[in-house]
């Protein structure tokens, strides 16, 4: 009768210890929040609003799956637009109205918006996903950034130089370069993969950003007789160059090259016809065979006009699904008692994930910078986008 007390005292013992480890662990990391609210930091209004809207869109894309397969850790994620209009101003007053609170901030954009509004969240300590921008204006706020791009001089060199070695004959090129944000930069990199190719840049024609006027540009770029011109401008520029290109009997538009930030819903609106034929770049691979991808994308054309998703339209959905990741794996529980903590537990997951399934590829972070993501290269026919190359 003792020893049998005693057994049942000891399993008691043991069935009790292990609902005591249970509740600690489930409640110890309880979630506090009835939602997950992500502010994100973009142009809805302003000259590059048409980018804004299909950033939020894919945000929101990635939102909506989330909440049908049942949340974050059980609570529903949303996704909060603050309207930077590209003015610094507003890109710091709507940073200001975040920073106390917010686990981790997306954006802002473009450029401008980030060096302004980055450093606010910097000295409080707040991880900004500023996923749409090149590693150069990234790595100013390491750690409290990601890049969601290599280096630019690593990454788009070898897709200009594809672009060239699949026009043996096209000796010199003409750029088009606005300068705007990272464009400029972009447009060093291009003349570098173009001449390791054996290609010769001609002299650059520059694009002002309030130009109206197209024909005396194309007119400089012409009379320097290049075989190949470069677009290295925004989507509308790029279109009505084109246009103009056209008029002056332009013939070969295989060896009309636009980059991939033109990439973008005013190129096809404003160049209709006449950009058919013409090679583009961006990081997309639009016949991916993957239900996902083919999902999303035929979501974003029936959103959009039946456009295909454009070149940065996948950015802030994955930067959603990383941030998911982060908050479950690392156990976060929204508590603001432990705001600043896992605050760094978020920055730390994102900068370091490894095998990270985008809705494109699967990559991991080294320390902010990504690895295994490529650059696509197609020529435009009758409005589809048809692969001619891959670079890595």
């Amino acid at each position: 009768m003792k020893n049998k007390f005693f057994r049942l005292f000891s399993i008691s013992t043991v069935v009790i210890g292990i609902i005591l480890i249970f509740t600690f662990n489930i409640f110890g990391q309880e979630v506090v929040v009835d939602e997950w609210k992500i502010p994100f930091l973009n142009c809805v209004t302003g000259p590059i609003a048409s980018i804004g809207e299909y950033m939020s869109w894919s945000a929101n894309r990635a939102a909506e799956e989330i909440n049908a397969a049942g949340g974050i850790r059980g609570k529903p994620i949303k996704i909060e637009i603050h309207d930077t209009g590209v003015s610094k101003d507003k890109a710091m007053e709507e940073m200001a109205k975040v920073v106390d609170s917010a686990l981790v901030v997306m954006g802002p954009v473009p450029e401008a918006c980030i060096m302004a509004a980055v450093p606010i969240a910097v000295k409080a300590g707040l991880l900004s996903m500023v996923s749409s921008t090149s590693y150069e204006y990234a790595v100013e706020y390491f750690p409290w950034t990601v890049s969601w791009y290599p280096r630019t001089e690593e990454k788009l060199p070898p897709i200009t130089a594809a672009w060239a070695k699949l026009h043996p004959g096209m000796k010199t090129v003409v750029q088009f370069v606005e300068n705007w944000a990272t464009w400029p930069l972009m447009a060093e990199s291009h003349i570098v993969g173009l001449e390791s190719a054996g290609v010769k840049m001609l002299q650059q024609v520059d694009v002002p950003t309030d130009a109206i006027m197209f024909e005396p540009l194309v007119l400089k770029a012409l009379a320097q007789k290049p075989d190949g011109i470069m677009l290295t401008c925004n989507s509308e520029k790029a279109a009505k160059i084109i246009i103009e290109l056209d008029k002056k009997g332009w013939e070969d538009k295989s060896k009309i090259l636009v980059f991939s930030s033109a990439d973008d819903t005013a190129l096809y609106t404003t160049g209709g016809e006449n950009i058919d034929g013409i090679s583009i770049y961006n990081y997309i691979d639009l016949n991916l065979d993957d239900p996902r991808w083919q999902a999303f994308r035929e979501a974003y054309k029936a959103d959009h006009n039946g456009i295909e998703p454009a070149s940065l339209s996948t950015n802030y959905y994955d930067s959603v699904y990383m941030i998911k990741e982060a908050i479950e794996n690392t156990e976060i529980t929204g508590d603001p008692n432990k705001l600043a903590e896992e605050r760094i537990k978020i920055r730390d997951y994102c900068r370091n994930v490894k095998g990270f399934k985008g809705i494109q590829v699967t990559w991991d972070m080294d320390n902010g910078v990504p690895t295994g993501k490529g650059t696509f290269l197609f020529v435009l026919e009758n409005g589809e986008k048809v692969f001619q190359a891959m670079a890595k």
